[in-house]
């Protein structure tokens, strides 16, 4: 039952995620004020490897997501914001979960400081896996009346 109604997020999502980071990457590298060709190729490169990086946390923010809607309404019995809330949630989860882990084999490779930064972005981007999955989750439930 969950993957039926939410399968357009499933296929959805690390495109988005892919997206985000790019544009990211974009604003990051300030590619409006380049004047060489090589200014567009480092901004070219720039959202190819942020574009992988969302692409991760885009997959990882669904999974977390799916599982926590499986989890709290695995017959989609109860309501609506029940489901949006639980889906924001767990992606959330889902992607402090990824960062808390790549932080743990910083800390075994005596990275510490790198692992508290890798903390902090998971939060920011845990922040806005929220944003994305709970108007995904809400997009799909209003598709599904």
């Amino acid at each position: 039952m969950v993957i039926r109604r939410y399968w357009r997020i499933a296929v959805f999502a690390p495109f988005v995620g892919f997206l985000l980071a790019a544009g990211l990457a974009v604003v990051m590298t300030n590619a409006g004020s380049g004047e060489t060709e090589f200014r567009f190729w480092f901004v070219v490169r720039s959202m190819a490897n942020y574009g992988v990086i969302g692409l991760v946390i885009g997959a990882v923010a669904l999974l977390g997501g799916l599982a926590a809607v499986a989890i709290a309404d695995r017959h989609l019995a109860k309501s609506r914001r029940l489901r949006v809330t639980v889906a924001a949630f767990g992606a959330m989860g889902g992607v402090v979960l990824l960062s808390v882990a790549i932080a743990a084999v910083l800390a075994l490779m005596d990275d510490e400081v790198y692992a508290g930064i890798t903390i902090a972005f998971g939060l920011a981007f845990g922040a806005a896996a929220t944003v994305v999955a709970a108007a995904m989750v809400l997009y799909a439930e209003r598709l599904s009346r």
